[in-house]
């Protein structure tokens, strides 16, 4: 499903940036881990379209799990409920956003159908022996990544297409997520050029070049708003995603887009711009 965001962009970029490497956190007030929710109807049919067409690549679970899911499920029903801007109520056995003329039964508890109250994913990290294991997730827009191919694996494992990620990035990581306190969330933003503005984004269904090797120029910058928070009970860390698409064609009238576009990516290194499919 394509989507074009509602919202002004929340991320633009940066044309000090010279390395994709970095992990820019910033403190993020609790009341504000889920965004508000424009535009949240597409995302309610991007998932539930994407659970009958494609319901082995959106969702994926371990065995060991279904606790963490639980948690993660009364955690965000909870949040819902009590902050009154997101527009959410419970009104007898299910959770209902009136604006959007949705409505969801409060049953099974686990993190596919929790997720489907929002429009972010998320993954479930639970710390193991080998690090921090994605033990569950719900990924109906993925950045160019599949679901399948990083489920019960590592931290380490799952950003190993990352330039230079083990040497510069890994340990910084794993110390972020062992600090972490129940208390606090956490925010950083990812970007991405891609051709197009599918939600569900991978090279093989969006190539940024056609057949005759000539580069789209229907190109939208995409967001990922990214949050950290840790389950209280069980200490397993939620990592939300949150994404956005704008049309380059109207971020041409802000002020300075082309101009920081041409810096930022004149600064990434040849190998940076290969991950981001933006190499020439």
């Amino acid at each position: 499903m394509k989507l074009n965001s509602s919202n002004s962009p929340i991320y633009l970029p940066d044309k000090e940036q010279t390395s994709i490497l970095r992990l820019g956190f910033e403190n993020c007030a609790g009341g504000d881990w889920i965004f508000p929710t424009a535009d949240l109807n597409v995302f309610h049919s991007h998932k539930t379209d994407l659970s009958i067409s494609r319901n082995d690549e959106c969702f994926a679970e371990t065995q060991e799990s279904a606790g963490a899911q639980i948690e993660f499920y009364d955690f965000l029903l909870q949040h819902l409920l009590t902050n009154s801007q997101l527009g959410y109520s419970k009104r007898e056995n299910c959770l209902v956003h009136a604006r959007e003329n949705l409505r969801w039964v409060i049953e099974d508890r686990n993190l596919w159908l929790a997720s489907l109250w929002v429009p972010e994913d998320f993954c479930l990290l639970e710390k193991k022996e080998n690090g921090y294991v994605m033990t569950a997730a719900s990924v109906c827009s993925p950045s160019n990544w599949i679901l399948q191919e990083k489920i019960g694996q590592t931290v380490e494992f799952i950003h190993d297409p990352v330039p230079d990620y083990d040497s510069i990035l890994s340990e910084r990581v794993n110390r972020f997520l062992a600090g972490m306190r129940s208390d606090r969330v956490m925010l950083r933003y990812n970007w991405s050029i891609q051709s197009g503005n599918e939600l569900l984004w991978r090279d093989d269904l969006n190539p940024m070049l056609d057949a005759a090797g000539i580069r789209h120029s229907n190109l939208y910058w995409r967001i990922e708003r990214q949050t950290f928070i840790r389950l209280p009970r069980s200490g397993v860390v939620v990592f939300g995603i949150r994404v956005f698409l704008y049309s380059f064609n109207i971020l041409r009238n802000i002020k300075g887009f082309d101009q920081s576009i041409e810096q930022l990516l004149s600064q990434l290194s040849e190998a940076e711009k290969q991950y981001k499919g933006l190499a020439t």
